[in-house]
């Protein structure tokens, strides 16, 4: 899906003849992301691993399905692959004195994974920080390289959808999880401060998501792009009447995924503007 993501922001975001970043490039680029976040979920799962027992047992993986020692190792050959990788784009792009942000995120990623996945807030904005990176990342070598008239307003929108959308969807995931959390003594915002004020703030986010999608629908001229966006707005609308209602984790589970259905249709409208 990054990747997928990260082919939309350049093909359709950028004006890609005139791009700094070549076809080729963009793709050593993306690979090199998708490197970086696929580390980051294993790593995520190799301290989640107590956990995902209690919170996922069909789909228990890390300590389960693989011993740790294998999930370790597997890390560790991403992170490399994906430095040299790094390495090499750098002199190609001429960017050298910006190879410090692949070890920044790694760093960051297992910062998350290790300690501010179990921090009320700090952990959620983390995620979605990086869920807002994504997307710039395609965009900084031009604009690094002062080549900014390429890029399309409607990036900066999709940043913004992409970073709140995540945000509200980590805090429901944190409504759903409560349980092994807590057995874990894991300190989310839920477990500190309770069920209630969990679903208060994933409200909040939701009303700030159906602003930024009222926001994004002001300057749009395609009808398309138009009914899609009238139809998130709805589908968001649905999350928070399951996140208010919720009874049990089934609730949060269903506005879960109806936010993760929000941000592939949000992406895929791209190809309408």
């Amino acid at each position: 899906m990054v990747g997928g993501i990260q082919a939309i922001i350049y093909y359709v975001l950028l004006i890609t003849q005139d791009s700094r970043l070549s076809p080729i490039d963009f793709w050593m680029l993306a690979i090199i992301t998708m490197l970086m976040a696929a580390s980051g979920y294993v790593i995520n799962d190799y301290y989640d691993a107590s956990i995902d027992k209690i919170n996922k047992p069909a789909r228990w993986i890390a300590g389960n399905t693989w011993n740790l020692s294998i999930v370790r190792n597997l890390y560790f050959t991403m992170v490399g692959i994906g430095a040299v990788l790094a390495v090499w784009l750098s002199f190609r792009l001429e960017l050298v004195n910006w190879l410090f942000l692949y070890p920044f995120a790694i760093i960051g990623l297992w910062v998350y994974s290790f300690k501010l996945k179990c921090s009320p807030v700090i952990g959620n904005f983390w995620v979605a920080s990086f869920c807002g990176a994504v997307v710039v990342i395609v965009a900084m070598p031009d604009w690094l390289l002062d080549n900014r008239v390429i890029i399309r307003n409607e990036l900066w929108i999709y940043v913004a959808f992409a970073f709140i959308s995540t945000w509200y969807r980590e805090v429901i995931k944190d409504l759903e999880d409560e349980n092994g959390d807590r057995n874990e003594h894991c300190q989310t915002f839920v477990v500190r401060y309770g069920v209630f004020s969990g679903k208060i703030v994933a409200l909040i986010l939701g009303v700030i998501l159906l602003v930024a999608l009222l926001w994004w629908d002001a300057g749009e001229q395609s009808m398309t792009v138009d009914f899609g966006l009238a139809v998130l707005q709805g589908a968001v609308l649905a999350s928070m009447v399951f996140v208010w209602w919720a009874k049990d984790n089934k609730y949060f589970h269903h506005a879960s995924t109806i936010v993760k259905v929000i941000m592939v249709v949000g992406t895929g409208l791209l190809f309408f503007i």
